[in-house]
């Protein structure tokens, strides 16, 4: 563990000289902790008044108590090291979910940099936006392309994504289906539908004199977005990319899921109904 060790008299020594405030800045510890550590060693600490009155030699310190049995030294974690047990100790039910995805070696959690065995549905996208121009497509044809509402230039990177959420999912033992109106359907463990849409951001420009309408011009900015009924959640391009939250957008998935299938076991509803 990642602690800082004191004697009982150097910390005695050390808050009769200097502000707390001033020593947990100094060893990257919090000033509880050093109240906390001065109490179990019966350390008598200052007030503030004490310290300005020490520096001007107008009072002196008190003793320590000579009765003292405990421990001569004690140990305080750095602050960096207690926010991590901190955040290990207090995991929301996503982020342990995430955790888990995560830490299992065999889980397809990275969008790779290029397409290598496709799933069924990306593999037709593929070859549509291949050969896009060929009079072969039909309207069958189609009803099996991916439906992607981003520029020409960003289909490369949506298919990547999509094939790598897909794969993610399926490992999971879910399923994707495409949508007519929406990039498509999940289907967790196949019984929980949830809708997820990959579309680019599109930026405003108010119109100009003698304009009647706005122009929208596209951003570049990825977006996903899942939705179950008026439940509605995004993720875009940022800080990060939209790839790093591959993971992040499955196991939100899977609680919404968890979270459907539990209320429709309270009222008492089938898997099948809707």
């Amino acid at each position: 563990m990642d602690k800082v060790q004191f004697t009982r008299a150097d910390l005695y020594n050390l808050v009769w000289k200097f502000p707390i405030a001033q020593i947990a800045k100094h060893y990257d510890i919090s000033s509880i902790s050093i109240k906390d550590a001065c109490h179990k060693m019966q350390i008598p600490l200052p007030g503030s008044r004490q310290l300005l009155r020490l520096k001007n030699n107008k009072s002196s310190i008190p003793k320590l108590n000579e009765d003292y049995q405990g421990s001569n030294q004690i140990g305080i974690l750095r602050k960096t090291y207690e926010s991590r047990l901190r955040r290990i100790a207090n995991l929301t039910p996503l982020l342990k979910l995430i955790k888990t995805i995560e830490d299992d070696p065999h889980a397809p959690v990275h969008v790779p940099k290029r397409i290598s065995r496709p799933s069924a549905v990306i593999r037709k996208t593929q070859s549509y936006w291949q050969n896009k121009e060929s009079s072969s497509w039909n309207q069958n044809d189609l009803k099996e392309v991916l439906y992607l509402n981003v520029e020409i230039k960003n289909i490369p990177r949506a298919l990547l994504f999509m094939d790598a959420l897909i794969k993610l999912l399926q490992y999971r033992g879910h399923s994707f289906e495409k949508n007519t109106d929406k990039t498509g359907v999940v289907l967790i463990h196949k019984e929980i539908e949830i809708e997820i849409d990959l579309r680019e951001g599109l930026k405003r420009i108010p119109p100009k004199i003698f304009q009647e309408t706005s122009q929208y011009i596209s951003t570049g900015v990825l977006i996903v977005q899942i939705r179950k009924d008026s439940y509605k959640k995004e993720w875009r391009d940022g800080r990060s990319s939209l790839e790093s939250s591959l993971v992040s957008i499955v196991a939100n998935l899977e609680l919404i899921a968890a979270e459907e299938k539990q209320w429709r076991e309270d009222c008492g509803i089938n898997s099948g109904e809707s």
